[in-house]
């Protein structure tokens, strides 16, 4: 999780009128919200949001034969077959002009089912890169694992089985007794598994969420507010002017909580107004049921200056997060 020093938040940009006053107020008070699926809980955003840049996850599976084998999972949305067939004829050319010698050398490029493809790149001696690519309906995903002692073969079985046990989600509350993200859900059992979403509008730029979670991470030392707080916080480091907006405690889908926000004056002549607020939960048994969250919202330019508007927005998005019905 990184540490919030200047996270900044942002809610919709108002209006110069009354009425477009008026109608700002209305839809931070009562905005449309839309269900996303974070890991094993969900949470609502306002309707509008999507990922910025697609969506990444960890996953570590619950084997001893890989030394330190970590998968990565990246999804991106694409149109159609051909944007994906595209997307993949790139990184072969990447892969393939990227080796010099005995390093990153690109040593096999296999066709897997449905267009897929497999590329396996020596990065030296007995060290190896592996990643496969593959469509997933409107989602293109690629997964990557390194191995050493050439363990390349038996890396990429665990590549393979990742596979299989991802599958296409719809809506975010079907995929149950799995963890979701984007459009994808991943079954199966594994020893760690965390994921790094970042939604914007492009409609709202003002406005961003970021969200990290972790099923099986440990809390840190110190806690948010202690952190925030505290002498290594970046807010003291560069003596940022802060007015607290909020902060303390609450219980989130189940699980002890805390909250911090406050508004941030930037800038050479200190004129350029933020607002963040960060959530962290806390849990003494990491597990399935009580994941590690750490929830931000970002709101900067002239929505900046509503810091009513944006902590009702923060409530209507944080009594939201739950766990995932299953």
């Amino acid at each position: 999780m990184r540490i919030f020093a200047c996270s900044v938040l942002v809610l919709i940009a108002a209006g110069c009128d009354g009425k477009k006053t008026d109608d700002l107020a209305h839809s931070k008070m009562n905005p449309v919200m839309k269900t996303q699926c974070i890991g094993r809980n969900l949470v609502d955003l306002p309707d509008g949001y999507a990922l910025k840049t697609g969506a990444s996850a960890m996953f570590t599976p619950i084997q001893g034969a890989v030394e330190s084998a970590k998968i990565d999972l990246r999804v991106t949305p694409v149109t159609d077959m051909a944007a994906f067939v595209a997307q993949v004829k790139a990184r072969h050319a990447e892969l393939a002009a990227a080796g010099s010698g005995e390093t990153d050398r690109l040593t096999l490029a296999r066709e897997i089912s449905d267009g897929g493809m497999l590329y396996r790149v020596r990065e030296i001696d007995d060290a190896y890169q592996s990643e496969i690519h593959w469509l997933l309906r409107d989602q293109y995903l690629v997964a990557t694992i390194h191995s050493y002692k050439n363990q390349m073969n038996e890396a990429e079985e665990l590549l393979y089985s990742l596979m299989k046990n991802i599958a296409y989600q719809g809506e975010p509350a079907a995929a149950s007794k799995a963890f979701c993200f984007s459009r994808v859900a991943v079954g199966g059992n594994y020893r760690a598994e965390s994921a790094s979403l970042r939604f914007k509008n492009a409609l709202r730029p003002d406005i961003s969420f970021s969200i990290d979670v972790d099923t099986f991470r440990r809390d840190d030392t110190e806690t948010l507010l202690q952190r925030v707080g505290g002498p290594n916080s970046l807010l003291r480091k560069f003596k940022a002017k802060e007015s607290v907006l909020r902060k303390g405690e609450l219980e989130v889908a189940g699980m002890r909580a805390q909250e911090w926000g406050a508004s941030i004056m930037l800038g050479e002549d200190e004129d350029e107004k933020k607002l963040g607020l960060t959530l962290e939960t806390m849990r003494p048994v990491p597990s399935l049921s009580a994941p590690k969250i750490h929830l931000e919202m970002d709101v900067s330019g002239s929505s900046a200056h509503d810091e009513k508007g944006a902590l009702l927005l923060w409530d209507s998005v944080v009594r939201t997060i739950r766990q995932h019905p299953h």
